[in-house]
């Protein structure tokens, strides 16, 4: 595969759109959580700040983030296992990933969901896990991305290669 610089925001030839976002992020070969963590700061201009709660039920959400005073906060369940709680924090990082790329990282191809603006109360409006439940067609299209951009991360960092299917899947 050719090398690209940061500034080549065109597709290689056989890249899927998402598969050019993760790109775009310009993690080192061997990247890791922390990598794409310190990725996504850059990207969105604020500090990450991660916490597991205790008792959250969070049932229809994978995680939550907001945006306090002097860093962005990123809550997932405390009762996840190791690996969904790395999915679940991954999912939310792609969704300040969509809110805040240059507009070409998007294309017809990969439209941007429209995203309220940031003074809206629903600027951090909630997306649920299945986007049945929900009729607010741009999140729903958001959360499809997000998902969909969240699965290439995991492939990309190679979460798979340490992780076991009996820790999944039992």
């Amino acid at each position: 595969m050719a090398k690209t610089s940061r500034r080549d925001r065109s597709p290689l030839v056989g890249e899927s759109p998402v598969d050019a976002l993760v790109r775009r992020l310009a993690l080192p070969p061997s990247a890791d959580f922390g990598d794409l963590s310190h990725a996504v700061e850059t990207l969105y201009g604020r500090k990450l700040r991660f916490k597991e709660i205790r008792g959250a039920a969070l049932h229809s959400t994978t995680g939550i983030v907001f945006d306090a005073p002097t860093f962005t906060g990123v809550m997932v369940a405390a009762e996840d296992s190791k690996y969904y709680s790395l999915l679940s924090r991954i999912h939310e990082l792609s969704h300040l990933i969509i809110r805040s790329a240059p507009d070409d990282w998007f294309s017809a191809e990969l439209p941007r969901p429209k995203q309220p603006q940031q003074q809206s109360r629903l600027f951090l409006r909630l997306c649920p896990r299945n986007s049945n439940e929900t009729t607010d067609e741009d999140a729903v299209r958001e959360e499809a991305l997000v998902e969909e951009l969240a699965r290439a991360l995991v492939r990309r960092l190679r979460a798979f290669e340490s992780s076991s299917e009996e820790d999944h899947f039992a």
